[in-house]
């Protein structure tokens, strides 16, 4: 019934007088052309949802960063690893002993580096203000402490068997936040200790085909994806719990007012998808996304996450005008040719390596 041009299987579906989702079909298509969030929230509130309606929903997602895609990684320690990554696979003998930086990076691209490399030195010449290492808010749950220059994990290494089920349930990207949400069911039932352990100790990828591949090119970028999957899944730990005091509100959102890294925007990649499915969640988490957007914006120095922040503010449910002027502005800086909400990469940091 589908193809590979998801344009035009909405246009189809919203030009069907007979489809009994045309107007949210519709909404779809205006959501492609637009990226107003209202006309995706639209399709995901139908009045009568179904399996179809959640279809409509993955084609209105398609191709688009975190809707269907994580965001590659941009730090320049992560452009050396899959430097040496993709030599290796070729079967060149690189070693690197000893990197430095001109300024510091997010301690899961730090960790996702040496996943890659192995065991190396990483000098970091400053620390400019605001400090990487400090946290926008101290919330209970944090899963990285930093000894002096160095990140180190705050929680105990996850189990084995954690690791087998992250392989399952997260070893390919998501259709939709919402396909998404549903397949990390699998990681909701394990220990908060070995979910927040994944987050930061980064366990490999799987032994599978696609990750074999990515290896010769991008082998960071299984550290970028595993993240939000984790945090889809702790959107399933103690699913009881009302939603305004639960344990997964609290570990999501002190995460993600946690220290700078990939950890903060992937906790609010898993709000975001919470206030899709919970209308009541909504006023909250668009106020955390604009926090963490407002602080990325405001730091006189590079903020690595700040174009993701941007892309998931824009497709926030109850994203206001102001909202979205400070996103859009964020992602034009990065991109001034103008790519839309496909932001580039911005601007890599100085590094220095020796060995």
């Amino acid at each position: 019934m589908f193809t590979d041009d998801a344009d035009s299987d909405l246009r189809k579906l919203a030009d069907d007088p007979q489809f009994p989702h045309r107007a949210a079909a519709q909404r779809a298509v205006r959501f492609r052309a637009t990226g107003d969030v209202a006309d995706l929230l639209a399709v995901q509130d139908d009045p009568h949802p179904c399996g179809m309606t959640d279809m409509i929903f993955a084609l209105a997602a398609w191709k688009r960063p975190w809707l269907n895609w994580v965001p590659m990684p941009s730090e320049a320690i992560i452009t050396l690893a899959n430097d040496v990554g993709a030599s290796r696979a070729k079967g060149e003998q690189v070693v690197a002993t000893e990197l430095g930086l001109s300024s510091a990076e997010p301690a899961s691209a730090i960790t996702a580096c040496r996943r890659v490399i192995g065991p190396i030195a990483i000098g970091i010449a400053e620390f400019p203000p605001p400090d990487i290492r400090v946290p926008l808010r101290s919330g209970r749950y944090q899963v990285w402490r930093y000894d002096g220059e160095e990140p180190v994990p705050a929680v105990p290494a996850p189990s084995p068997a954690a690791i087998q089920v992250l392989h399952e349930a997260g070893g390919e990207p998501w259709a939709s936040p919402l396909s998404g949400h549903a397949q990390a069911a699998p990681l909701g039932k394990l220990s908060l200790e070995d979910l927040l352990g994944m987050l930061a100790h980064l366990p490999g990828p799987p032994p599978t085909r696609r990750w074999q591949i990515l290896a010769t090119s991008t082998p960071t970028y299984w550290y970028r994806l595993m993240q939000p999957w984790i945090c889809l899944g702790i959107l399933h730990h103690r699913a009881d719990e009302p939603w305004p005091t639960s344990t997964r509100r609290e570990v999501l959102s002190d995460l993600a007012l946690g220290v700078e890294d990939w950890v903060a925007d992937s906790a609010l990649f898993a709000l975001v998808t919470a206030a899709y499915l919970d209308p009541a969640a909504r006023d909250e988490v668009r106020g955390l996304v604009r926090t963490r957007l407002d602080a990325a914006v405001a730091a006189n120095r590079l903020v690595t996450i700040e174009q993701s922040l941007a892309t998931l503010m824009l497709l926030t449910p109850g994203c206001r005008r102001d909202d979205k002027a400070v996103a859009t502005a964020a992602i034009s800086r990065a991109n001034p040719d103008g790519e839309g909400e496909r932001p580039a990469p911005p601007k890599k940091r100085r590094f220095w390596q020796r060995g």
